[in-house]
């Protein structure tokens, strides 16, 4: 009986982080962090484009969680990358060097578009990854690499153009309901964004902010949804249909808040509608999304009963 040929394949070895390592990764990390300082730097007052948008924009607030929380993803899977066998794999070079060009081209002025700058940041951190870890722990580490895009801030004009069309939607929805209210001499009427409304007697306009279109609760509850779907043990078309109810649930509570905003400044006291009160009550609502969406996850954890699948064999 002939022989099978040999396969050739990469050198590989376990993963460890002795003091060689430790070395090594502590200098790509400061190489990575000089690199893209611009973007990184938390220093006053010259703040970087990254930490400025986490600490004066209130909507990407929660920027500095997001790198916490992706490293509790690497620690969730700590176990399964410690036995991934390490394979330099050398695409991951060609991924650093599109990530480098494109951050140099940005840095030059060609790019007005300063979305540019993070994304090729997180390229070349791809490319990193790639290159040093392998493909083989890719698989454990891709979804962590993906999260860490719910820290950066989206490009102006893409922001206007999703939140114009929610806060439009957001006043339709709240002029309807104050309109429909029985036994309640009140017109309203929406004019772009805003509710003219006439109440005994008096007038007034309500404007919907670009703080009230719901995008803030929008991303958050999109961070967390996909946080939770990627750590319950959960069937994937469980998980999917989480992720996917992130945004009907965040813009349906937001539609109550601004319904309840309005309905605040018009029968009781514009005070409650603005200030510390207008804050608290986009906490109640965000827990009000919280709440649908743990509902959500609870039947469907008790909608379908899945036979158990056997474990997995230990490996990568």
């Amino acid at each position: 009986m002939a022989a099978r040929p040999a396969v050739l394949t990469a050198p590989a070895w376990p993963m460890t982080f002795g003091r060689a390592a430790q070395i090594k990764t502590g200098l790509i990390v400061a190489a990575f962090v000089g690199v893209f300082w611009e973007l990184l730097d938390f220093i006053p007052p010259n703040y970087g484009m990254l930490a400025y948008s986490w600490r004066y924009e209130s909507d990407w607030s929660h920027g500095p969680l997001i790198p916490l929380f992706s490293a509790y993803l690497v620690y969730l899977k700590w176990e399964q990358i410690r036995r991934c066998p390490v394979r330099h794999a050398w695409p991951g070079l060609g991924i650093i060097v599109v990530g480098l060009a494109l951050y140099l081209w940005a840095l030059s002025g060609h790019l007005l578009f300063a979305y540019a700058k993070p994304v090729a940041m997180m390229v070349t951190l791809l490319g990193v990854l790639i290159l040093l870890c392998g493909w083989p722990m890719m698989r454990h580490l891709w979804m962590p690499w993906l999260y860490l895009f719910f820290a950066i801030p989206l490009p102006s004009r893409l922001y206007f153009a999703l939140t114009d069309p929610l806060r439009r939607m957001a006043a339709t929805v709240a002029a309807t309901v104050l309109d429909a209210l029985p036994g309640v001499a009140l017109e309203v009427q929406r004019v772009g964004s805003n509710l003219e409304y006439r109440y005994q007697g008096a007038t007034g306009v309500i404007g919907v902010a670009d703080a009230c279109s719901g995008m803030r609760s929008t991303v958050t509850l999109c961070a967390v949804g996909v946080a939770v779907a990627v750590m319950s043990e959960r069937p994937t078309w469980q998980r999917i249909v989480l992720v996917l109810s992130c945004v009907p649930i965040a813009t349906f509570c937001n539609f109550i808040r601004v319904t309840v905003t309005c309905w605040l400044h018009v029968f009781v006291d514009p005070k409650y509608a603005a200030g510390q009160y207008h804050m608290m009550l986009g906490l109640a609502v965000i827990a009000l999304a919280f709440g649908i969406f743990s509902g959500l996850g609870w039947v469907l954890s008790r909608l379908v009963t899945e036979e158990p699948e056997e474990a997995s064999r230990a490996g990568c």
